[in-house]
């Protein structure tokens, strides 16, 4: 939540800080606002909504230091007040925050009696006031004392009257450094400067550092570190659409790439494994396993609990990271799955960081290289579905469970005839993917009939209904429809009272053991006259008569089906949204990283 950027150079600060919040508004963007520092003071600019606004206001140039933010709201409403930056009561130094100060209440008590003006309900502008209250220590001095008054979580920048020196610190929030040519650049995230720079260094919680054009001197509890330099991987030209309408869109088709990426070269065609790096962990070691996310990995985890199922009979279960508060102490045959794309999702940081203090083994699944998760677990799963912009998860879930089936086969490894089975399915997944996508007209077609509907039902068993719960919740993120899931066996003891000729209903029939039950539901929906749409890989004669539309998916192994029923419920919902006209990338309310409780 809410994206923080920084520049210091020979350029003017002004247009890059804005390009770096347009790469970074997909953190909030309620409000987004830059101050740069000039000899006179800080000068601060500020709007309401989307960048492009800020763009539209007379520049603040002739800076080469500045600070950006753009905001998701926590604390205090979204309007210019609350926006960032923050200065202090003489204008001699801005700050932008990410986190959550959880005692601002009590700070803001303490500094209004020492005479500090207010001008925001926000809980950051205390972190400018602390500064200016202990300004007489120094710029790193004092950011250092003001942190030490200070309880919760920041990704911090700190910008002062007529230097060119940037101040950050983090704790908790992720803040990462861009080491350019007589430049620096800092950001909550890489894609906020991978146009400027691939080398970057991340800060680890604790530290404080101080950037010039120049130089780095990075500090943790007063002492001087060094922190490694990281080449990315990520290309500057992913940020681009490619000829799409929306980053969603093109995000889906990236699918079938995405998956011969996360496969290549992490099969063997002799040994019944997967190849990961997971040296903490011996094969068939593990007696009990929990996966848990947040939001679209959560449901990944569900999905990942029954793969795993299929591979072993030890105790395995699926968690919301969020009501994780405390762990039974384990051995370290224990095993904990933490799924996360950008490896800073607040929740599951804090349920692994559990998992780890009760003694369970720990693995990170993440699509982000060197972050936080990655530094809490034992080991670390990297997905390759590359840069995602679009808020909403397409690509990235897809390879989450891609991985989370080689990361069955790597834990539990099955007979060799069951993994050449598996290895084949997988070597044609892509293909069965792009075969999805091939019929995208037909599913546009779905979609834009939704679009007049209130809401819409998602129908499915076993396996399949936690592809539902993620295929309902695009229908959410991306069409504000109100949409759910539901069980087929459950129809009967509730739900039913629900449908009716305005109710339709998408049914996830895979030809598997589930089939049955779920055309029983289909036939009892039908009797209350909802519209039917199914989803299934049978040529089921029956089905003609019971839907009045049939997708007809390429067939698969229980372990793949979701990833191709997953495919064709993006498109639904990305089609149901762009008819009732929402703002596909950047739905309202919502951000792509969640960093704070």
């Amino acid at each position: 939540m809410c994206g923080i950027v920084g520049y210091t150079g020979q350029e003017d600060a002004y247009p890059i800080l804005l390009d770096a919040l347009t790469n970074l508004e997909y953190r909030g963007y309620d409000s987004c606002g830059i101050a740069v520092s000039t000899n006179d003071g800080v000068m601060v600019s500020k709007s309401i909504g989307f960048v492009e606004q800020l763009r539209k206001a007379p520049p603040i140039s002739g800076s080469s230091c500045g600070v950006g933010h753009t905001r998701w709201a926590t604390t205090g409403k979204p309007d210019d007040a609350n926006s960032h930056p923050h200065s202090d009561c003489e204008e001699q130094l801005a700050i932008v925050h990410n986190g959550d100060i959880t005692n601002f209440y009590k700070l803001r008590k303490k500094l209004l009696g020492n005479g500090h003006i207010f001008r925001s309900e926000t809980d950051s502008e205390v972190l400018a006031h602390l500064v200016e209250e202990f300004a007489s220590h120094g710029q790193v001095g004092s950011v250092a004392h003001a942190l030490n008054e200070v309880e919760g979580s920041y990704a911090l920048a700190v910008v002062f009257k007529g230097s060119d020196q940037l101040v950050v610190a983090r704790r908790e929030s992720p803040l990462v450094i861009g080491l350019g040519r007589n430049e620096m650049y800092i950001a909550s995230d890489v894609p906020a400067i991978i146009e400027r720079t691939q080398r970057v260094s991340y800060l680890e919680n604790g530290d404080i550092a101080a950037i010039t054009p120049t130089n780095i001197k990075v500090f943790h509890d007063e002492v001087k570190v060094n922190r490694t330099v990281h080449q990315v991987s990520w290309r500057p030209e992913d940020r681009g659409l490619a000829g799409y309408a929306h980053y969603f869109l093109k995000e889906v088709h990236q699918q079938p790439r995405i998956i011969r990426d996360t496969i290549a070269g992490r099969l063997s065609s002799t040994e019944p494994s997967a190849m990961l790096q997971l040296p903490s962990l011996p094969q068939g070691q593990v007696d009990r396993l929990f996966i848990t996310g947040s939001g679209s990995a959560y449901y990944a985890a569900l999905i990942g609990q029954h793969f795993f199922s299929e591979y072993s009979a030890v105790d395995i279960s699926a968690k919301i990271a969020s009501e994780i508060s405390e762990l039974k102490p384990a051995s370290k045959t224990s095993l904990g799955v933490f799924i996360t794309q950008s490896g800073e999702t607040a929740d599951t940081l804090n349920a692994a960081r559990l998992a780890r203090d009760a003694g369970y083994s720990t693995i990170g699944l993440t699509n982000t290289q060197d972050s936080s998760i990655t530094r809490i677990t034992d080991a670390t799963v990297y997905t390759h579905a590359g840069l995602e912009v679009s808020v909403a998860a397409s690509k990235s879930f897809t390879a989450q469970l891609v991985d989370l089936n080689l990361l069955g086969l790597h834990l539990f490894p099955p007979p060799l005839n069951r993994f050449h089975n598996l290895l084949t399915e997988l070597r044609f997944l892509p293909a069965k993917a792009q075969r999805v996508l091939d019929q995208e007209a037909k599913l546009k077609e779905i979609g834009v009939k939704l679009a007049s509907r209130q809401s819409a039902y998602l129908v499915a068993k076993g396996v399949h209904h936690a592809v539902a719960l993620e295929g309902s919740l695009k229908l959410k993120e991306l069409a504000y429809l109100h949409a759910e899931a539901l069980l087929a066996g459950e129809l009967k003891h509730g739900p039913l009272t629900l449908l009716t000729e305005e109710s339709p209903v998408i049914a996830l029939a895979p030809m598997d053991d589930t089939y049955d039950r779920v055309i029983q539901a289909v036939r009892e929906a039908r009797a209350r006259g909802a519209p039917m749409t199914v989803l299934t890989d049978s040529h089921d004669d029956a089905l003609e008569s019971l839907a009045d539309e049939i997708i007809y998916l390429p067939s698969s192994e229980r372990c793949f089906s979701p990833i191709l029923m997953t495919i064709a419920l993006q498109l639904i919902a990305y089609y149901c949204a762009l008819e009732r006209g929402f703002p596909i990338d950047r739905p309202r309310n919502l951000a792509k990283s969640v960093t704070v409780f």
